[in-house]
């Protein structure tokens, strides 16, 4: 069996705290495990990796592990598990998580941040009962960016809505690009009508990196009352983070796993302000000889947020959805000036929807839908499952 040297290593008489067996060795290469010899993963050397654990069981309540530090914590932020690696992968640095065996618990939450993509491998098995979360969310406090989110963007970053004029609102963002396009902003009310922001443009390859986010709203005018000034905007939402699964033998997913954007935020109150675009979703990707995915698997792109008159406070965009709905924009203020944000892409929709363009006052234009980000399994044994990923999964058979 593929996994033997792991169980006679198990079998040695490590330490088990929190759930984790420290390495009998620590570093790990061909003399120390030989299966790293005939192991050929895409993009990165596992023989060049240390095993940081020879197993991790994640069965507490909530863990985040921050890429840009290398660290999991506990729900106490008590320190559990410190892993500094770092690989090149597609040409750009990620953060490396290495360990023998990882087990999620149906009750336990991994939510993944930090300035890293990150690398998850594992020398046996993963088996994903319980939730890891590597998406962007405004709508928790405090808010969370995805691993290597908004990183490399260039083009497909949505871009900012056209600041105010004298005597009508600002234009929304345009929404975040990866898979598909960013959704439109909508233009500022008023007499003088200013445009909204373009959505990011899709084509970005399949490369391990974040998505990119939506743009701020134009800036808030002369119309604008307190708590409101003049430079006052929205911003738009991060898109969703990187987050890539190895195994050597199996990866087994019943639970959630999702790289979703954020919603865009709703315009400032009193602002006369357009809405945030949208975020896109991240990336996410699974390779072993077999994938078996019964669960949850989503890269949604997120909800552009609410535009506002000079008397009222837009709605933030929802954040993109664990399930194949689309995260709704955010409603118009209750003034009624204002436009609704465009929806952010799920499913067969790889692109954001654009915003309302439909005002009766002077308020400003919503933020534009941000777009699907990847889902890529890269499996010889990969013959579909019960999941439902959203958007649909790109598949490719493995050297292995």
């Amino acid at each position: 069996m593929r996994s033997v040297w792991l169980l006679a290593l198990a079998a040695s008489g490590c330490r088990t705290l929190l759930g984790i067996e420290e390495p009998a060795r620590g570093d790990a290469g061909p003399d120390g495990f030989p299966a790293c010899a005939t192991w050929h993963p895409e993009g990165f050397d596992p023989c060049a990796l240390t095993i940081a654990a020879t197993s991790l069981s994640l069965d507490g309540p909530a863990y985040v592990y921050d890429s840009g530090v290398g660290a999991l914590y506990d729900a106490s932020h008590r320190t559990v598990l410190q892993s500094g690696q770092t690989a090149q992968v597609d040409g750009a640095p990620v953060a490396v998580l290495s360990v023998g065996r990882l087990t999620v618990a149906p009750a336990a939450q991994l939510t993944v941040t930090g300035t890293r993509p990150l690398l998850i491998v594992s020398w046996s098995t993963i088996t994903v009962d319980g939730m890891i979360d590597a998406g962007s969310r405004r709508m928790t406090q405090p808010m969370v960016v995805g691993p290597g989110a908004n990183q490399g963007c260039g083009a497909d970053a949505g871009q900012d809505g056209a600041d105010a004029t004298m005597t009508g609102g600002s234009g929304g963002g345009g929404g975040g690009a990866f898979h598909g396009a960013g959704g439109p902003g909508g233009r500022g009310g008023g007499a003088s009508a200013v445009p909204g922001g373009t959505g990011g443009l899709a084509g970005a390859p399949l490369a391990m990196r974040g998505g990119c986010p939506g743009g701020s709203s134009g800036t808030a005018g002369m119309i604008a009352t307190p708590p409101a000034i003049q430079g006052s905007r929205a911003l738009g939402g991060a898109g969703g983070g990187a987050l890539r699964l190895v195994a050597f033998d199996s990866i087994d997913v019943r639970g959630t796993i999702s790289a979703n954007g954020a919603g865009g935020a709703g315009a400032p109150t009193n602002s006369a302000c357009g809405g945030g675009g949208g975020g896109s979703g991240g990336y996410l990707g699974f390779e072993a000889p077999i994938v078996a995915l019964a669960g949850t698997i989503t890269a949604n792109g997120g909800g552009g947020g609410g535009g506002a008159g000079a008397n009222g406070t837009g709605n933030d965009g929802s954040d993109g959805t664990a399930g194949t709905a689309p995260a709704p924009g955010g409603a118009i203020a209750a003034s009624g000036c204002g436009q609704a944000g465009g929806a952010g892409a799920a499913a067969a929709s790889l692109d954001g929807s654009a915003a309302s363009n439909t005002d009766t006052c002077s308020g400003g234009g919503g933020g534009g839908g941000g777009a699907s980000g990847f889902i890529v399994i890269t499996s010889p044994g990969y013959t579909g499952g019960a999941a439902t990923p959203s958007p649909a999964a790109q598949v490719r058979g493995g050297a292995d």
